[in-house]
């Protein structure tokens, strides 16, 4: 429920700023890879039965980094109806975020193909990096998925990550089952 609250409060927040910038404008890569900066407390509601942040709580704060990113771009594109889905998300735990700790998740564009948008994700407490993280999602209109030259990611962008992690999910799918 908490986090249906902080994404329409979210979202509020961002129409409002979003009302003072210009619409219809091409998106340069600096504003497409620009960090979206979001900072969190852990509250009770977030908290998993082994009293730190469970898995699935780093899943959504990432959903609200992505969503802001988006709702951005689209505006300043003068776009309407765009959503994502998630392809693929990787999560790499470091350390436990505890009750009450004060959470900054940073994400960024980190390269596109034809076909999907790639994020990194990184959480910090007090400045010390605690999980990093990756998603690759499609875009998806009325009419169903769209490129991502649709936001002026044109070609390809890739990085040796992303190219390994699409290599690692490809073996994984094509894996035999017993």
């Amino acid at each position: 429920m908490n986090m249906l609250l902080r994404f329409f409060m979210m979202s509020s927040l961002l129409k409002q700023q979003l009302n003072k910038q210009s619409v219809g404008v091409s998106l340069s890569n600096e504003v497409l890879t620009a960090s979206t900066v979001r900072h969190y407390r852990v509250l009770p509601h977030d908290m998993g039965f082994r009293n730190h942040l469970p898995n699935y709580r780093y899943l959504s704060f990432i959903e609200l980094n992505i969503t802001q990113w988006l709702l951005a771009c689209c505006h300043q594109k003068g776009l309407k109806g765009v959503q994502w889905i998630i392809a693929m998300q990787e999560v790499i735990y470091l350390k436990e975020i505890k009750f009450l700790d004060k959470m900054t998740v940073t994400s960024m564009v980190v390269g596109w193909d034809n076909k999907y948008v790639y994020f990194e994700h990184r959480f910090f407490v007090k400045n010390q990096l605690m999980a990093v993280g990756m998603t690759k999602f499609v875009l998806m209109n009325n009419q169903g998925k769209c490129k991502p030259s649709v936001l002026d990611m044109v070609g390809e962008q890739l990085t040796d990550v992303i190219t390994s992690w699409n290599t690692h999910q490809t073996a994984v799918k094509s894996a035999p089952t017993s």
